[in-house]
């Protein structure tokens, strides 16, 4: 896959997560802060919200990026099943790094590991669209 492509989906998907936390966030879906990471790691802490949902941002880009290397790695593989071993893999690194437990997971844990199901699905999909339809046909 081309850098340009890897880095507009990356951006993409990073731009639309940040913004459906954010989302999830305001109508108390979900019942942390996503940008009180900043709090506790005490990175930026005193910035304004805006810098700290750019952080959130950069965050979730890199663990996107990560994300699509492993989808690339294992692109033979069926996309859903890939994606849903992935996605909750994400959800449980997520749950345990904001409790450092897993005794909070309830039914307020369903939109996030929703959202996290379909950014993965995407994610894998895309990766094997561009595998077999782009570069496929340029190989032939």
């Amino acid at each position: 896959m081309k850098g340009t492509h890897f880095l507009t989906i990356s951006v993409a998907h990073a731009v639309v997560f940040t913004i459906i936390l954010k989302f999830l966030y305001v109508f108390d879906y979900i019942p942390w802060s996503p940008i009180k990471w900043t709090k506790r790691w005490q990175v930026f802490s005193d910035a304004h919200p805006s810098v700290k949902w750019f952080l959130t941002f950069l965050v979730v880009f890199l663990v996107i990026n990560l994300a699509m290397a492993l989808f690339m790695i294992v692109s033979k593989m069926p996309a859903i099943a890939t994606s849903i071993v992935v996605g909750f893999a994400i959800w449980i690194l997520l749950e345990w790094s904001i409790y450092q437990d897993f005794s909070h997971i309830s039914w307020k844990s369903v939109p996030i590991i929703s959202v996290i199901l379909i950014i993965c699905r995407a994610l894998a999909e895309t990766i094997h669209y561009y595998d077999q339809e782009v570069y496929d046909d340029k190989r032939k």
